[in-house]
């Protein structure tokens, strides 16, 4: 797959992301149970339409219905992905995590430890509504420390950089994951301007 070219047109982030850290794998056994949680909860059953209540009722004598997407869009924060319809869509959501990977991996390991922990540091002292800010600053700083980077997309390393800079804080504290997963995510939207 050219994720050069396809950048654009390619499905959920939130997919993407839970597949990169599903094929990076983790270290830290704590880290390991955070994500099999998070996968767990990011496959909320999809073939109800529906959740109706018995116990109340419209004006209009008809039950109160809300649709599942309208719940997971209001309670999970835009966080929830589709899941991929078919193995072509899955097929292609592996392959751009892989090449994520491969461009993540451009990093050395002494810079991006030392990017984690000064993230790592920031976070704790931070509320949550403020590490968008802090990610972006340690993304920025890591892609004016790799030169090879510079061969792919600007996006692309950027999400590369913010996967893996999310993925080794996340080793050093678990706990951060369900944040940091939600701010990443929130970060690629389309319709945020970058």
């Amino acid at each position: 797959m050219d994720c050069n070219r396809n950048l654009d047109s390619f499905p959920d982030t939130s997919l993407v992301l839970l597949s990169f850290l599903k094929q990076k794998g983790c270290q830290n056994s704590q880290l390991q149970r955070e994500l099999d949680y998070l996968d767990e909860q990011l496959k909320l059953p999809t073939n109800h339409n529906y959740i109706e209540s018995d116990e109340e009722l419209q004006a209009d004598g008809h039950s109160f219905s809300v649709s599942y997407r309208e719940l997971v869009h209001e309670f999970q924060n835009q966080v929830q992905p589709q899941l991929p319809v078919n193995a072509e869509e899955a097929q292609a959501v592996r392959e751009m995590a892989a090449e994520l990977i491969r461009i993540a991996d451009l990093l050395e390991h002494k810079v991006l430890s030392q990017a984690a922990d000064s993230l790592t540091k920031k976070l704790c002292r931070s509320q949550e509504q403020f590490w968008g800010g802090h990610l972006s600053d340690g993304v920025q700083a890591l892609f004016h420390q790799v030169a090879g980077a510079k061969e792919f997309k600007k996006e692309l390393v950027e999400m590369a950089f913010t996967f893996v800079l999310m993925k080794t804080v996340c080793e050093h504290v678990p706990q951060f994951l369900f944040g940091l997963y939600g701010t990443v995510v929130q970060y690629f939207l389309p319709h945020r301007s970058h």
